[in-house]
């Protein structure tokens, strides 16, 4: 499998330009929060952290159950004490937010992808906090959620919602999506017969695509081919499960 840049399906594009749009705001009047969301398995999570690398920006992830304390202990590591873990950090909570709020005051154009926003959703403390440092800085803060994070997050606080400057919607891909990510990511030339059958078993999901790509190499280096058509396969691909 050809692992490299993003590809520039629809999903990537969309993301992309939604960035643009809330990192070139007019950071005076406008408040740094944008949220992309979709269901599982569509590359949000791809695209956030590539991106997120590839510029130099700082990217998170929320677990279940997590704290404020952890998520500011997390946040400060990330843009500032790097080489730290999170239980040489002896701050307290106060402490982790003033630290936090400098940087972000500080440091211009400070990026923050936060990955499972969803879990904040159950601490309204770490979204408030979220909020303040937003408000209280020009840095930005790019949410990455599931497909009911816009409804949910506008249903637990309207005033929250319309602080957000950019939102972005990850779809099921397309057949050309599809057709695209498999030409650029299989070491394996397939044929459109079997592009056909992925893309309609995997209903557009990037994960089980990848899922099935792996399956084809491993077919292909057994059979010591560089290219397959569907007949030759199509028993094994139908035992997979999506």
């Amino acid at each position: 499998m050809k692992i490299k840049q993003l590809i520039e399906i629809e999903n990537v594009r969309k993301a992309n330009g939604a960035l643009s749009t809330l990192l070139e705001r007019t950071k005076s009047e406008n408040i740094g929060l944008g949220l992309f969301y979709g269901r599982p398995g569509l590359g949000k999570t791809r695209w956030a952290f590539k991106t997120a690398i590839t510029n130099g920006y700082v990217y998170i992830r929320m677990i279940e159950n997590i704290t404020l304390k952890t998520f500011l202990k997390d946040l400060l590591i990330a843009i500032k004490y790097t080489d730290c873990s999170t239980d040489q950090l002896k701050y307290t909570a106060k402490q982790l937010y003033d630290e936090v709020l400098e940087v972000l005051q500080t440091v211009p154009n400070v990026v923050v992808f936060i990955d499972e926003i969803d879990y904040a959703f159950k601490n309204k403390r770490i979204l408030a906090t979220i909020r303040d440092f937003a408000d209280m800085s020009f840095a930005s803060f790019v949410l990455i959620g599931m497909q009911e994070s816009k409804l949910m997050l506008k249903k637990l606080n309207s005033h929250y919602f319309d602080r957000c400057n950019g939102f972005c919607e990850f779809r099921a891909l397309s057949i050309e999506d599809t057709t695209l990510f498999l030409n650029s990511i299989c070491e394996i030339t397939l044929d459109k017969d079997i592009i056909d059958f992925i893309h309609t078993k995997a209903n557009g999901t990037m994960r089980l695509i990848t899922k099935y790509i792996d399956v084809i190499e491993k077919i292909a280096r057994k059979l010591k081919k560089d290219e397959l058509a569907f007949k030759e396969i199509r028993e094994i691909l139908t035992r997979i499960e999506g």
